[in-house]
């Protein structure tokens, strides 16, 4: 069998679109699996198996499959010698590929470092510098961009060696406290920032979405390509909610706008992105139904305006998550209030803050400011990342103040309790040298050293330039 079908080829749904399956909240089963993103996703397959969970090319990945695969992955990865706390760079080309490595990981108790899709080679390299990452889960299209040891998930030789593998009985090995993501964020510059975030942020973080937009049970789709934290955010949407993540629509496939042909469906948009996909819109996008959700900077000015005027019936929530692009800090409902649309002058009302986040006006000494002054937007919370690392190549930004993380944005709180993002605080760029440090330091929690991991072994072979060698451990294949 080859790779492709084993790890992209669905069930049909057989359940049917009017199943009264409910959300993953509330029961005490649920409650037990959803400590950890991985127990989410295994709680998710227990209950809808041959439901589809990621469409995208054509291609249909069921929860089942999703569940099987990965649990052979990461059984074959605890073989070759990964260790609670490693991190895995994610890199494939596809999202049902990309889930089944991130759920793999997530089992394993690693670190998932989701590589996007269309990064230049030297935002590869300094990706897995900062993450100190000696192994990739990757597709065959993108195996050549790197040289570290692979496991190429699209090839029918890892599969013969996977496939009869038992999956180990120490698995899962995560834990609500363990390192989930390091999400990176791409500077101006070329530089890299990364942001640590645990299964219990993240699971805070889903959930919230989930209350305030809403189950969407024809699925949700992206616009961002795999690996970007956008994309992660739809994803994992689309797992709380039991239904199904599209991927996005390759260019030129028709429509200019959305997947949003009825009630349950859902799109998630940068603010930027967005903006253009509205600029494309033709005669007709005002028929259609289901929710956008913009997540990132502010909303640029008339995004709003231009929305409800093509797709009144669409409901349109915006979420600031200024750093990673996934974590909210602020949400508002854009259509529930004309008062929350831009105004004139530039200035976005994002609206409170999200559950389990503080946000705080700074001057530029750190002092937190009253309502109605404005300064630079902070925030901090058990619903964000937990730290951050450096790659060392920036000047300083000074934005550790303990835990609190700064945006890059000033900004006010109104009488009312909402955010009002009046401009950028300067030319954002990650931190400086003074703060480089290693993801080691931060993820390994078995005890182990920067060295790596039990069971590497130096290269014996070299097949290309400036690679390490194939290698066959305990029956699987890395290149």
């Amino acid at each position: 069998m080859s790779a492709a079908t084993t790890i992209s080829a669905g069930t049909p749904d057989t359940a049917g679109r009017s199943s009264a399956a409910r959300v993953l909240t509330g029961s005490r089963e649920g409650a037990a699996g959803l400590r950890t993103l991985d127990g989410l996703f295994s709680l998710a397959a227990a209950r809808r198996p041959h439901e589809v969970v990621v469409a995208d090319g054509g291609r249909e990945l069921t929860y089942e499959s999703a569940e099987s695969s990965s649990g052979r992955v990461a059984s074959a990865l605890l073989r070759y010698g990964v260790q609670l706390g490693d991190p895995v760079l994610v890199h494939c080309s596809d999202h049902a590929q990309a889930l089944v490595a991130q759920l793999a990981v997530l089992k394993l108790g690693g670190v998932c470092v989701p590589v996007p899709h269309g990064v230049d080679d030297a935002a590869l390299l300094r990706i897995a510098d900062l993450s100190g990452a000696t192994l990739v889960l990757c597709s065959s299209a993108t195996r050549e961009r790197w040289p570290l040891p692979a496991m190429v998930l699209d090839d029918e030789r890892t599969w013969a060696k996977i496939t009869p593998l038992r999956v180990d009985g120490s698995l899962p090995r995560s834990s609500p406290a363990d390192v989930a993501y390091l999400l990176t964020e791409l500077g101006a510059d070329g530089g890299v920032t990364g942001h640590l975030v645990d299964h219990r942020a993240w699971l805070f973080a889903v959930h919230d979405r989930l209350r305030r937009a809403g189950r969407p049970t024809r699925g949700v789709t992206a616009g961002q390509e795999v690996g970007g934290a956008r994309a992660l955010a739809a994803m994992w949407w689309a797992v709380a909610a039991g239904t199904r993540f599209h991927g996005p629509r390759p260019p030129g496939a028709g429509e200019a706008v959305l997947h949003l042909h009825g009630p349950g469906t859902a799109a998630v948009y940068g603010p930027d992105e967005y903006e253009a996909v509205l600029a494309g819109a033709g005669p007709g996008a005002g028929e259609r139904l289901g929710t956008v959700l913009i997540t990132g900077g502010p909303l640029p000015a008339g995004l709003v305006e231009r929305h409800v005027e093509l797709l009144p019936f669409t409901r349109l929530l915006a979420e600031f998550s200024p750093r990673d692009g996934a974590m909210p800090w602020t949400a508002v409902d854009c259509t529930a209030d004309a008062r929350n649309a831009p105004a004139a002058d530039g200035r976005t009302v994002m609206g409170a803050a999200a559950s389990r986040v503080r946000v705080t006006i700074r001057d530029a000494g750190g002092r937190v400011l009253p309502r109605g002054r404005t300064g630079q937007i902070w925030a901090a919370g058990t619903a964000l990342p937990f730290d951050r690392l450096y790659d060392g190549c920036h000047e300083s930004a000074a934005d550790d103040r303990g835990s609190f993380t700064e945006s890059g944005y000033n900004g006010r709180w109104t009488e009312s309790g909402s955010l009002e993002v009046v401009g950028r605080t300067r030319a954002h760029a990650p931190a400086g040298a003074e703060h480089a440090r290693t993801v080691r330091s931060h993820v390994q929690l078995s005890g182990e050293t920067s060295e790596g991991p039990t069971g590497w072994e130096a290269p014996v072979e070299g097949p290309r330039p400036g690679s390490r060698p194939a290698r066959l451990c305990a029956g699987v294949v890395v290149t």
